[in-house]
């Protein structure tokens, strides 16, 4: 589920694109509940299921292993995930076969759109260009891999599997063009209309596209699974009921969260911007980057600027426009360039990044340093750093004192520290690269795996779902079915995370990470934290 810059609503990827429904181009990953403390690194043994190679059916359904950790708000109480040798979901996705059923009777019922007795029918996108945006702006090294292969073997080890509810998984492909002149949304219409008037129609997609995209799908009654990069807020999933989103809290928890882990961190110190290094003295200006949207807009408006503002920080935001074609980023390029000089002339300090794919800080940075201004930078996941850094776009000098927090741990942490991102998966991720493998399907690079585990992701939460389904698959059968998971489905990538109802972006775990000096690299720290 995790990776760099496809512009966020889009498969176009400038930077990091995570696992959208086409092959975009960087990271993926994963939201509720927070409190109390969370288990470290290999808690307490769970349900086991076996290796990353144990049989999905012989699998059954498991939970998450690990201490339970109280929920905050809806998310009620969920399960602590540990890294790399901690207890976790089994060698197959939870669910299959042996959970409990969910508004279904033993009886035949009326199915819905996409749904025969034999087939259940999903749609993907296939962007045939996906990486050309990156290859354009020097960052080619950031690839997103074959998402068209990808899905096909992990559908086919679903059907190898039982299927979905007792039915065949059929993928139905529409394609998309990042390097077309024709704008996001006019080519989602036509995918919209492809999946819900053409023959046949589709019961669910993969990728959660523009806004209109979501509209489109939601008036047919299509179910919308995502495992991507951050950019819907919470008045999305109550405008989409059947929106289901792994790769992230939604942006209106991380604006509100974003602050606290810089303090923990103690971020908010003088800093030296000519020479990128600790001040003995000095005051702390700060500025936000962020995007001129309803929705990051909204979120730092509403929860990102009055906790700095508690803080003492009053703030300079720069907000930049959106891009709608592959042709925008010039405009938005120099946008950035612009805020950048702003943000120099005016003595900010500390510069927030607070994105969707790493492409604003990709810009960003880009500037500063041609202006030797180093800044200290407050970072997520979302801003690909690391990433960033390993395509050379960036240099060492510019990432001293950066802090934040990551949920993404294959876009997080270099691979070149203590065996990188694989070291923090989780026992679907570890089924995922087993699948991928016994395709014959490599990864030259950790974002286009992190975009095969957002495919796994969002693939087999169908799987473990309409499993629970069998008698009656509807979009509001397969919605409870899912909400009512908690953390027994852990996907492939996440950290941790628990469902429950009313909370469809069940992400709710993240690390304490920053540039650290010896390795050259960014790493996490610390145990995990709940993301409330």
């Amino acid at each position: 589920m995790r990776r760099l810059s496809h512009i966020r609503s889009a498969p176009l990827a400038l930077v990091l694109a995570l696992a959208t429904a086409c092959g975009s181009t960087v990271a993926t990953s994963g939201a509720s509940g927070g409190g109390a403390a969370v288990t470290q690194q290999g808690g307490a043994a769970g349900n086991g299921l076996g290796d990353a190679g144990s049989s999905p059916v012989a699998a059954g359904l498991a939970g998450a292993g690990g201490a339970a950790v109280q929920g905050g708000g809806t998310g009620g109480t969920g399960t602590a995930l540990g890294p790399a040798g901690g207890t976790g979901p089994g060698g197959y996705p939870a669910g299959s076969g042996t959970g409990s059923t969910v508004g279904g009777s033993s009886s035949a019922q009326l199915s819905g759109p996409g749904v025969t007795a034999k087939e259940v029918y999903v749609g993907l996108i296939y962007d045939e260009n996906a990486g050309a945006v990156n290859e354009a702006a020097g960052i080619g090294s950031i690839t997103s891999g074959d998402s068209k292969a990808n899905a096909n073997a992990i559908i086919n080890d679903i059907n190898k599997h039982g299927g979905v509810g007792g039915r065949k998984l059929v993928p139905v492909w529409a394609r998309f063009d990042s390097t077309s002149a024709n704008t996001i949304d006019s080519q989602y219409a036509a995918i919209c209309q492809q999946f819900t008037h053409d023959n046949p129609r589709v019961f669910a997609v993969v990728g959660a596209g523009t806004a209109s995209y979501k509209t489109c799908l939601t008036k047919a009654g299509v179910s919308i699974l995502s495992a991507d990069l951050p950019q819907s807020g919470a008045a999305d999933f109550a405008r989409y009921p059947g929106f289901v989103e792994q790769g992230y809290p939604n942006i209106d928890r991380l604006a509100r969260y974003h602050v606290q882990p810089l303090v923990e961190q103690k971020y908010f110190t003088p800093w030296d911007t000519v020479n990128g290094k600790p001040a003995a003295a000095g005051a702390v200006k700060v500025g936000v980057l962020t995007y001129d949207d309803t929705t990051f807009a909204s979120a730092v408006d509403r929860y990102l600027v009055p906790a700095l503002k508690k803080l003492g920080y009053d703030p300079d935001v720069a907000k930049i426009s959106d891009v709608n074609t592959a042709s925008d980023y010039g405009a938005q390029s120099a946008a950035v360039k612009s805020a950048q000089l702003r943000f120099a002339s005016e003595g900010v300090t500390h510069v927030i990044s607070f994105e969707a794919n790493g492409g604003l800080s990709l810009f960003f940075l880009t500037n500063a340093r041609s202006q030797h201004y180093y800044p200290r930078y407050g970072i997520n996941s979302a801003s690909g750093f690391q990433a960033l850094l390993d395509t050379g776009a960036l240099d060492k000098a510019q990432m001293e004192g950066a802090i934040g927090y990551g949920w993404i741990p294959g876009l997080d942490v270099s691979e070149s520290y203590k065996g990188g991102g694989r070291a923090y998966n989780n026992a679907n991720a570890k089924y995922c690269l087993k699948v991928m493998n016994d395709a014959g399907i490599t990864f030259d690079s950790s974002n286009a795996e992190a975009v095969a585990f957002g495919q796994c992701a969002s693939l087999y939460l169908l799987k473990v779902a309409l499993d629970k389904t069998p008698a009656q698959i509807t979009l509001g059968t397969f919605m409870g079915a899912v909400q009512s998971l908690g953390a027994s489905y852990q996907a492939a990538g996440s950290l941790g995370q628990t469902f429950a109802q009313g909370r469809r972006d069940p992400s709710d775990r993240a690390y304490h990470w920053r540039f650290f000096d010896d390795c050259g690299c960014f790493h996490y720290e610390g145990g995990l934290h709940p993301i409330p």
